[in-house]
């Protein structure tokens, strides 16, 4: 069996491409014959190249994100209905965002309109060309099902794997390095509107010090580039204008692999507190650190549910309070055995070999 993964470079796009990379590291260990397709984020050019070598597989893996090819995701219908024309070749998409129609969009009414269109057409596409869509949470599949009309035997829930054996230094060695001392909150990762970085700093006097905030402002995905440079000096202002330098830490620039997981390292608590039900990349990054996390957002619900680990604000108001209950001695020795829980039912290796047992329902 021939399998090719479908994914952008890590040149253009780092969450999905560092994930899609590591699941097929792991894939290769299971025994089965995974080749990397790469095309660069927001040219879709680079994915048309790949379409006529993609019919030498007997499986098709594409990691879906909604304007992954740019232009408002419109080339991703042509791909994808170029290789719904060959059905004997077996696809599986996973969408690693699902949009509601009822999601708040900060738009303009008619493009709110328009986005809200293209999400229905789009994702009923990827269920005519799909054998299979598989979604990171059962809140997405319920949205798939509910809005816009997806079998629900064709959608597969596999958590986002976690990457195992991570190499980086003590909490002690990393506080060291990067000059670090007492509590340490970490927002890390994109600076976004929906990430609500600015929903955490407006609290920071009662949240208290360290809040770190660790962000690169030149987005390798160049669609970002305005809206990242606009929140983050937005952020800056609040702390400026509240006199919050105190709390508040700014590291802003490059984030090399080493150094990304020295911030987990250094840090008590993952924040993440966002908006409406995008999905995560750094929940699962700190699952891999056995890091407790406090969140908002409709994606987390089901975690919070099942799983210790990660303590949810139903309201903004409610983040300092959950901070500091968490960080009470029991009550944060408890949300370690859970994010030791996660990992041990959600890395890699558990959930390739889920991969592993997809793929060849597939291809019998």
């Amino acid at each position: 069996m021939k399998i090719a993964m479908v994914y952008p470079h890590p040149s253009s796009e780092k969450g999905i491409s560092a994930y899609s990379l590591n699941l097929i590291e792991n894939l290769r260990k299971q025994k089965l014959k995974v080749d990397g397709i790469t095309f660069i984020s927001g040219k879709p050019f680079s994915a048309f190249k790949h379409l006529f070598k993609l019919l030498n597989y007997d499986l098709i893996h594409t990691q879906h994100e909604y304007n992954m090819l740019g232009f408002f995701g419109l080339p991703y219908f042509l791909f994808l209905g170029f290789l719904g024309l060959f059905k004997k070749k077996q696809s599986l998409v996973t969408m690693h965002t699902v949009l509601s129609q009822n999601e708040k969009f900060k738009s303009g009414k008619l493009k709110t309109f328009l986005r809200k269109i293209l999400y229905k057409v789009q994702n009923k596409w990827i269920d005519w060309t799909s054998n299979k869509i598989v979604v990171h949470a059962e809140s997405f599949k319920n949205i798939l099902i509910k809005e816009y009309a997806i079998s629900s035997k064709k959608i597969v829930v596999l958590p986002h794997a976690i990457i195992e054996n991570i190499k980086t230094i003590s909490k002690i060695q990393a506080r060291k390095e990067l000059k670090l001392s007492g509590k340490v909150y970490l927002l890390i990762g994109t600076m976004v509107p929906d990430h609500g970085h600015d929903i955490i700093i407006k609290q920071a006097d009662k949240i208290r010090k360290t809040i770190l905030v660790v962000t690169n402002p030149s987005a390798v995905n160049y669609r970002n580039e305005e809206k990242i440079k606009n929140f983050l000096e937005l952020n800056k202002k609040i702390v400026k204008e509240k006199h919050f330098e105190t709390f508040v830490r700014f590291d802003i620039g490059f984030i090399p692999y080493k150094t990304w997981w020295e911030y987990f390292a250094a840090s008590d608590l993952i924040l993440l507190p966002y908006r409406g039900g995008i999905g995560s990349g750094i929940f699962a990054d700190a699952m891999a650190m056995k890091k407790p996390v406090i969140a908002s957002g409709e994606y987390f619900n089901e975690f919070a549910k099942n799983y210790g680990c990660i303590k949810l604000a139903n309201k903004d108001n409610e983040f300092p309070k959950l901070i500091q209950e968490s960080m009470k001695p029991k009550n944060y020795k408890k949300m370690i055995k859970e994010c030791e829980r996660y990992f041990n039912k959600n890395g890699l290796t558990p959930i390739s070999k889920k991969y592993k047992k997809l793929y060849l329902s597939l291809t019998k």
